[in-house]
C-alpha cells in the first residue's frame, strides 16, 4: 500500500515498485498538493484516492503523470532528451515539425492519445494543400533596413545566422523559404508581414514526409513509456501512407560527361565544388566540411572527419558525420586531384587579395571568395540555376552522389565496398536506393553468356513466343 507524509501545504506519496537485482527495494514518488477549499474531511478522501491511483501507476509501469498534454510532454523530451542527444540539424527540424503536430494533437492528455488520433493527423497530412510550397518574397527595400548605421551586409548574415548570397537574393526579391525570412524579420526587429508575403502553390506531401512525422510522434512516445508516462506507445499501431518505389534521380554516363564539358565555362569555385563531388560522392555536408588537412595529395585520399551545415538560429556550424561509418578515409580518381590542384591556386590567389579580411578559420578546402564557409543552399541553388540553363535533366546537387554511386555499380563494383565508400551504415541502405540500378547490372550480367554463343554450337537460335491464348491460360 502506497504511504503519505505530509511536507508543508503538499503529500509526498511513495509506493512500491518491486526489488531490484541486489534485493533492495524500489519505490517511486510523487507529490500531491491538495487544491484551496478542502475540508481537512475532503483532503483526506482524496489523498486515499491518489495514494491508489499513483500505486496503479506504479505497478503498471507508468508512474509519472499521464494527464500531461502531449504538446507539455514534447517540451520535457525535446529539452531532456533530444537537445542533448541529437544533432543540431536534426533538432531543429524536430521544432519546425512539431509545431505542425502541436496543432493536431497537442492538447490531447498522454492518457487519453489513441492511435485513431494519429491516424486522423496523417490522413489530414496527405490533404492537399498541407505541404506548404510557398516561399516568402520581400515587400519592402530591405538595403536600407539591413545597411543602416553602417552595418555591413555580411555583418548583418552573421546576425541573422544566414548566408550573404541568400541575404543578397532576399533583397533582390526574390524567393527564400519561410524559416530565413523569419530570421532576417527577427534581426531586423520587424513583423514577418510588414517585410514580406508568401507566394506560391501548395501540393499535397509526400509519403516519406508524412512518415517523417510519425517517426517523431513515435520516438516521442516510445520515450513517454520508457520514462513511465505510458503502458504502451499508441504510435505503434497507426495507418502510414504507402512509399512508392522511386529511383535516385541520377545522371547517365553521357549526362555526367556533358556536365563536366558545361562547367568548363562555369567560374572555378563553382566548378571545382561540383566537379569534386560528382568524382567523390561525398554529402553535401560533407563536401562542404572538407579541410585541407583531410587531403593527402601523394596518397591521393581524403579522410571526412566533419560536415558543414545551416540551421535557424545557428548559422553556418560544423558538426561530426551522420554516422558512425560515415567517419571515413576514401582513396580517389587522379582526376579529382588536379582538379583539387588547380582550384587551390585560385584560393591561394583569393587569400592574397583579402590580405587580413581573408575568413578562413578552420583551411576548409571550399569557401567563399573571401575565405568565408559556404552556405549550403547557396550551392544548391546555383546547381539548379546552372541545370536549368544548360538543359540538364533535372537533378539537384545530391543527385551527384547518386550519380558516383550508379556507376560503380554499373562497373561491377561490389555492393559492400559501394556502400562503404557512400558511408551507409548498412549495406541493406544502399541496396535500398540503388535497387533499380543494381537490376539493370543483374540484367547486364544475365546477358554475359551471350558472349560464348557462337562457340557452343545451337542449333536452335530463336527462343518462341507464347501465344495470346497461352498467355490467358497461364
Amino acid at each position: 500500500m502506497a504511504t503519505a507524509v505530509k511536507r508543508g501545504s503538499s503529500y509526498k506519496i511513495t509506493a512500491s515498485a518491486g526489488y531490484d537485482v541486489n534485493g533492495k527495494q524500489i519505490r517511486k514518488y510523487m507529490t500531491w498538493t491538495p487544491p484551496t477549499g478542502m475540508t481537512p474531511k475532503q483532503e483526506a478522501k482524496e489523498l486515499e484516492r491518489q495514494k491508489v491511483l499513483f500505486e496503479e501507476r506504479v505497478n503498471s509501469g507508468t508512474s509519472q503523470d499521464s494527464g500531461i498534454r502531449f504538446q507539455d510532454f514534447a517540451e520535457i523530451w525535446m529539452r531532456d532528451f533530444c537537445k542533448k542527444q541529437l544533432k543540431i540539424k536534426t533538432y531543429t527540424e524536430y521544432e519546425v515539425r512539431l509545431g505542425r503536430i502541436n496543432q493536431a494533437i497537442g492538447h490531447i492528455k498522454l492518457k487519453d492519445l489513441k492511435t485513431g488520433h494519429l491516424n486522423s493527423f496523417y490522413a489530414n497530412l496527405e490533404e492537399e494543400g498541407v505541404r506548404g510550397d510557398k516561399k516568402a518574397r520581400s515587400v519592402v527595400d530591405l538595403k536600407p533596413l539591413v545597411t543602416h548605421d553602417g552595418r555591413t551586409l555580411s555583418a548583418f548574415a552573421r546576425e541573422a545566422g544566414i548566408g550573404t548570397n541568400t541575404l543578397r537574393i532576399a533583397m533582390k526579391g526574390e524567393h527564400i523559404n519561410r524559416e530565413t525570412a523569419a530570421a532576417i524579420c527577427k534581426a531586423l526587429g520587424v513583423k514577418f508581414s510588414y517585410a514580406f508575403k508568401m507566394e506560391g502553390e501548395e501540393r499535397r506531401l509526400a509519403p516519406n514526409s508524412v512518415r517523417s512525422y510519425h517517426r517523431i510522434i513515435s520516438s516521442c512516445l516510445g520515450k513517454a513509456v520508457k520514462w513511465g508516462y505510458l503502458p504502451y506507445n499508441p504510435a505503434t499501431n497507426a495507418q502510414l501512407p504507402k512509399m512508392k518505389q522511386q529511383e535516385a534521380a541520377h545522371l547517365e554516363v553521357e549526362e555526367a560527361r556533358q556536365l563536366l564539358e558545361l562547367l568548363q565555362a562555369e567560374p572555378i569555385k563553382y566548378r571545382a565544388m561540383i566537379t569534386f563531388d560528382l568524382l567523390s560522392g561525398l554529402r553535401r555536408g560533407e563536401l562542404l566540411g572538407l579541410r585541407w588537412q583531410d587531403v593527402n595529395f601523394e596518397d591521393q585520399t581524403i579522410t571526412i572527419v566533419q560536415t558543414s551545415s545551416y540551421a535557424p538560429g545557428f548559422g553556418i556550424y560544423t558538426d561530426t558525420p551522420k554516422n558512425k561509418t560515415s567517419s571515413r578515409p576514401l582513396k580517389l580518381s587522379r582526376s579529382a586531384f588536379l582538379m583539387l590542384l588547380e582550384y587551390k591556386e585560385w584560393q591561394d590567389q583569393q587569400r592574397e587579395i583579402c590580405g587580413d579580411y581573408w575568413q578562413d578559420k578552420d583551411g576548409r578546402v571550399f569557401t567563399r571568395d573571401d575565405g568565408a564557409p559556404i552556405f549550403p543552399d547557396a550551392l544548391t541553388q546555383w546547381f539548379g540555376d546552372f541545370v536549368k540553363r544548360s538543359g540538364l535533366p533535372p537533378v539537384h546537387v545530391h543527385s551527384l552522389r547518386h550519380t558516383y554511386a550508379s556507376m560503380m555499380i554499373a562497373n561491377g563494383t561490389p555492393l559492400v565496398v559501394v556502400s562503404r565508400r557512400l558511408g551507409h551504415a548498412q549495406v541493406s541502405t544502399t541496396a535500398n536506393i540503388y535497387a533499380h540500378v543494381i537490376a539493370s547490372a543483374d540484367e547486364k550480367a544475365a546477358r554475359i553468356g551471350d558472349e560464348l554463343a557462337d562457340s557452343i554450337g545451337l542449333k536452335v537460335t530463336e527462343i518462341p513466343r507464347a501465344t495470346e491464348k497461352e498467355v490467358q491460360a497461364g
